[in-house]
């Protein structure tokens, strides 16, 4: 492998954009960015000029980007029903892959995108962008030296406007569920199960509800969420698309103490030794470049990330267990 891993970019949304190519911009030491793909050409242009991409090197098929050899790994970054299919093309052509969340919008294709990794050795990434966060970096690190003592609880808000006003999408896929598998659940919920299986451990149990208050859609753009672990610690996530007025945070209780987690300001931590709350203030980075820098880093050591396949699959399994718990108004086991 090169110096510089080559990466190929399949989809030019929004997310490819202000996540992923805004990340790779920040490691020209590290990534060469060579080759696009997008069905539009508008989008396909935009970032190709914005990116100095070569006009030959900007193909409306991804099949075409795949077919190029020297490109050692690529970003999965359209809609979400395209997720599986492009993801396996790619592993199959011989490329690693980073593919945005949700990696698929059923249980049996994620399952499918999995092994297609392990036939084909080659890494599979999932962009659960949160556990790059230095905020819930830091605060999974208080965890494990017991700084709170042993976490009972963990209450997760992660809402926003969503696709509606605040990162507009350009197409309305986001709003069909043939496309997008699911509403806020999978959008925003999907990152906020994740971070709770990263902080306090694997959930065993999960009882949802849904509802749709912010526009006229076949989706869900609201969810609440309660959670039994393995650990017999508890949890329960808020999450939603119908937010003015965005909020992005957490908050763990421990036998010793608390951690209070707002993205926008510093962490605090209550210790229950000193009867103080103390603020954690240099918990800021740039969460898309320590993302793309550890795929980065995956490619070349060939070690396998900390959001990897199998941490997708069992989100994408968490999530339809809510579906099924909201349908059916029962609490689901998991295995």
């Amino acid at each position: 492998m090169p110096e510089r891993v080559r990466i190929g970019i399949i989809g030019c949304g929004a997310i490819a954009r202000y996540t992923h190519l805004r990340g790779y911009a920040q490691l020209t030491d590290e990534v060469e960015v060579v080759a696009l793909a997008d069905p539009f050409r508008e989008n396909l242009n935009l970032l190709g000029d914005m990116h100095s991409i070569p006009a030959d090197s900007r193909y409306v098929s991804y099949e075409d980007l795949l077919a190029r050899d020297d490109i050692d790994a690529v970003s999965v970054c359209t809609p979400n029903y395209l997720h599986g299919p492009q993801t396996v093309d790619a592993l199959r052509a011989g490329k690693h892959v980073l593919c945005e969340k949700p990696m698929a919008t059923t249980v049996e294709t994620a399952m499918t995108m999995v092994e297609a990794a392990k036939d084909t050795g080659k890494i599979l990434m999932v962009g659960f962008t949160h556990r790059y966060m230095k905020h819930n970096q830091v605060t999974k690190q208080l965890l494990d030296e017991g700084a709170i003592g042993k976490p009972f609880m963990i209450r997760v808000r992660f809402a926003h406007d969503g696709p509606y006003e605040s990162w507009a999408a350009t197409t309305d896929w986001f709003f069909r569920p043939e496309k997008a598998g699911g509403g806020a659940l999978l959008d925003m919920g999907i990152h906020a199960l994740d971070i709770c299986r990263y902080m306090l451990g694997e959930i065993t149990t999960v009882s949802g509800q849904l509802g749709t208050f912010g526009k006229d859609i076949a989706l869900e753009d609201t969810a609440v969420i309660s959670l039994g672990f393995g650990n017999h610690a508890l949890g329960y996530i808020e999450t939603g698309w119908s937010s003015k007025e965005g909020v992005l945070g957490l908050e763990i209780y421990g036998t010793e103490g608390s951690i209070v987690v707002d993205y926008t300001t510093p962490i605090r931590i209550f210790r229950a030794s000193t009867r103080k709350w103390e603020e954690i203030t240099d918990a800021v980075n740039d969460s898309a470049v320590a993302e793309m820098r550890h795929f980065v880093e995956c490619v070349k050591s060939g070690k396998q990330p900390l959001t990897s396949g199998e941490d997708g699959l069992i989100s994408v399994k968490l999530a339809a267990a809510v579906y099924e718990s909201a349908k059916s108004g029962c609490a689901i086991c998991l295995d």
